[in-house]
């Protein structure tokens, strides 16, 4: 997100250190008066080995923690891209699970009623212009996570006066959500919405990293915008993807 755009003042922060637990969110029904003849061999349910998971995105691998943002009804989202080598000889791929930082100001937290909820979308494409999404919505229960405490850098710019926050990694579980088949494009966008009272915050990177790829929707009804200039922070976001080989499948 561009600091500017909320009329912030850039900022220029070394990497934090900062700890944070990461979450990973038979029955018998038959007659039991008869028995079968014949004694049916138990089969082991094997996995896949034509789908593999791994992680696609991890903004620790590229930046670090700096600070807490949230406003009502605005969206703000990242233009991503797997190795295009990833799909050589037909494989196709599909997001499974999106963790999103959570936070919220430890004043805040030790009153607060369950009643926020976070939105993450997944475009099949480029731009979010370019593609409808997949979407899921889940309400923050404060029983169902992890929390730490954590205290975010000095010059920490929107949450500089709640720097002590609770914070936890919130797990999106797409897998019932997009295609079993796949895509088989190589770049794609994600992003988060906040509800009308502009909670969970949601941790933000250093101002390092490239605008041309974050693009925000700042709820006044203009849609999407892509940033500009050098320097933007983007949400703290982690992303599995599973692949699928069909020749591995045969």
């Amino acid at each position: 997100m561009r600091c500017t755009a909320l009329a912030l003042l850039p900022l220029s922060l070394a990497c934090s250190d900062y700890n944070v637990t990461e979450l990973t969110p038979d029955a018998f029904s038959g007659d039991d008066t008869a028995a079968p003849t014949v004694d049916e061999p138990f089969e082991e349910e094997e996995e896949d080995d034509c789908v593999e998971s791994s992680t696609a995105f991890d903004i620790e691998e590229v930046s670090a923690l700096q600070d807490a943002f949230g406003l009502p009804r605005v969206r703000d989202g990242l233009t991503l891209q797997l190795e295009p080598d990833i799909l050589d000889g037909g494989v196709t791929w599909r997001p499974v699970t999106v963790q999103v930082l959570v936070m919220y100001p430890i004043w805040f937290f030790e009153t607060y009623d369950d009643s926020n909820s976070l939105t993450v979308h997944f475009h099949p494409a480029r731009n979010p212009l370019e593609a409808q999404s997949i979407s899921q919505s889940i309400r923050i229960r404060k029983d169902e996570l992890e929390w730490s405490e954590l205290l975010l850098p000095a010059d920490a710019d929107w949450s500089g006066s709640d720097r002590n926050q609770m914070s936890a990694w919130l797990d999106f579980d797409l897998r019932d959500l997009v295609p079993e088949e796949g895509y088989t494009i190589t770049d794609y966008f994600v992003s988060l919405e906040w509800d009308n009272m502009g909670y969970p915050n949601v941790g933000y990177s250093n101002f390092e990293l490239n605008c041309a790829q974050n693009w925000t929707d700042y709820g006044s009804g203009g849609g999407y915008v892509q940033n500009s200039g050098q320097d933007c922070s983007w949400p703290m976001l982690k992303i599995e993807i599973e692949t699928l080989d069909p020749g591995d499948c045969e």
